[in-house]
């Protein structure tokens, strides 16, 4: 079978608070094992494109790590066309660097690039690999994706398409059928699942890789790794001189396996979820290993952001000081970064912020892995409220030493907003789905109902001041009825109606006036469908 071409062609060639780790003891993440099969084979070539299916669009992953510093053509509202991206900043200066859209569909950009750090003492020697301001990380080959021709991409999308104009069978059709779907003969399910992500749920609401399954609207899978030389290695950035930042000769020998999720629904639409499972590969002891988060946040274009950290929820942010920038249809709002998951619950131990020409401009001269070891190990909370091109790093460690095949698990959210009331709600929205194991799909999913059998459910009146929300109803037939609210999480918090009930309209009331503000959903299971309404408190 020929090989799917699914790749870009590139056009040219890049507060304080007390630190809790001392004390806990944190414990690797045995029991979150890496779920690709390991192997020493490189991807064809490095691979990017974006994701984000709801709020949020443009937001770059890389089998390479990489995350930023490309544009996506802006003729390109594809999956996997093979159109250029746009990175040269002579050619491209305006659009070099767009990430973070949001709202989605506006052409207002809140990221240049973003990405991991993960650095540790190797045989004694700090070192650090990391995924942005530049990646030196090379991508994968995935022995999984044989069965479709696919191991050497390194790179996957659960919604992603068979490109057309290559003559390929089904093309223009998803290459991942549906959960629970028999594949078509071009297909298969998606084998990316990730049961730790979800571990959280029920048991009979379990993830089943067999199935299919998926987490999010769009899960997105990547591999990549620093432990094999660079004649070998597939990367974006190979040094030419030791002022560039690049592929690092000399790794940190580890293996990274990255999950994104998307949401088109839900409380989550503003948020990009973000899970890396990172592995020793060497045959030594990786000592007191830290791992942080890189953003170089761009609002808009008149460089005065300033950063911030909210130490009750582990969430660094950035945003525009003045809340406005020209051109843009919506306040300058924020994008933070906010550590939902980390091996022990060490949480975060440090928050940096500095501006881009600060003389400690750590991140952009290749071999300076010991002055970024020290900054990983910085316990310092510091914020930065001079408008500026600011950066921002958000740090958590030490932990256990590794020793060779150990693994740590990691889940963040790049979290986008308006205002930071919005910032802070949608970061909790995260975290409260994440200890639920993520159970929008119980609700969002059953949206539709069957045309021949129109079961309705509409809101009358919505955050009105006494607290009471009308809903009106209608059934096809004489049914047994159930009407629950769930928040955003997918807990159910009351149930409205149930019992055996008449064909026809009737109307019920919610009293709401006792519960925060929120995302919450009004399912109604009646007549073997159900339906659900949205419904945002405001106060």
């Amino acid at each position: 079978m020929r090989k799917l071409s699914l790749i870009l062609i590139l056009t040219g060639v890049v507060l304080a608070a007390a630190p809790r780790y001392a004390e806990l003891t944190p414990q690797v993440s045995s029991g979150y094992p890496l779920l690709s099969e390991v192997t020493d084979e490189p991807a064809a070539f490095w691979y990017l494109w974006w994701t984000g299916t709801g709020n949020v669009s443009d937001f770059l992953v890389c089998n390479a790590m990489q995350g930023g510093v490309f544009s996506r053509h802006i003729l390109d509202e594809h999956l996997y066309e093979g159109l250029p991206a746009y990175y040269s900043i002579n050619q491209y200066p305006d659009v070099r660097g767009n990430n973070g859209e949001y709202p989605a569909g506006s052409r207002q950009f809140y990221l240049y690039a973003m990405g991991f750090w993960f650095g540790a003492l190797d045989q004694g020697t700090p070192n650090v690999s990391k995924a942005a301001f530049h990646s030196d990380m090379g991508g994968m080959s995935v022995p999984e994706m044989e069965v479709v021709d696919r191991d050497t991409v390194g790179l996957y999308f659960s919604n992603m398409l068979i490109p057309e104009g290559y003559g390929l069978e089904g093309e223009g059709d998803r290459l991942f059928a549906r959960p629970g779907e028999t594949p078509k003969p071009y297909q298969v399910l998606w084998p990316f699942a990730d049961t730790a992500l979800n571990k959280n749920r029920p048991p009979e609401s379990q993830l089943d890789p067999s199935k299919g399954d998926v987490v999010s609207h769009e899960d997105t899978y990547a591999v990549g790794g620093d432990w094999i030389p660079l004649d070998d290695a597939t990367t974006i950035w190979v040094p030419s001189d030791p002022e560039i930042d690049a592929y690092d000769n000399q790794g940190l020998g580890i293996r990274v396996e990255q999950r994104s999720y998307a949401w088109r629904r839900s409380a989550l639409v503003n948020v990009i979820v973000l899970n890396y499972k990172i592995r020793n590969m060497n045959e030594h002891v990786l000592q007191a290993p830290y791992f942080g988060y890189f953003v170089d946040p761009d609002i808009g274009t008149d460089m005065d952001d300033v950063a911030d950290f909210d130490a009750s929820r582990d969430l660094g942010y950035a945003y525009d000081a003045d809340g406005s920038e020209s051109g843009w249809g919506t306040p300058a709002g924020y994008v933070g970064v906010v550590l939902v998951e980390t091996p022990g619950d060490v949480g975060a131990t440090g928050f940096e912020a500095w501006p881009n020409d600060s003389v400690a401009d750590y991140f952009t001269n290749w071999g300076q892995d010991s002055l970024k070891y020290e900054h990983l190990k910085a316990t310092d909370f510091e914020t930065w409220d001079d408008p500026e091109d600011v950066r921002i790093l958000l740090k958590s460690g030490p932990y256990p030493d590794m020793a060779p095949d150990d693994e740590y698990d990691y889940t963040l959210a790049v979290v986008f907003a308006e205002t930071l009331s919005e910032l802070q709600a949608n970061a909790d929205a995260v975290k409260a789905a994440f200890a639920e194991g993520f159970p929008w799909i119980g609700i969002e999913e059953q949206k539709t109902t069957s045309p021949t059998d129109p079961l309705k459910l509409n809101l009358t009146t919505a955050n009105i001041s006494d607290g009471l929300i009308g809903l009106r109803y209608s059934l096809p037939h004489a049914s047994d009825i159930n009407i629950s609210v769930f928040d955003a999480t997918g807990r159910r918090i009351e149930t409205l109606k149930q019992g055996h009930t008449l064909a026809g309209a009737g109307e019920i009331a919610w009293n709401a006036s006792a519960v925060p503000s929120g995302v919450y959903f009004v399912r109604l299971s009646a007549c073997g469908s159900s339906c659900t309404e949205r419904v945002v408190i405001v106060r």
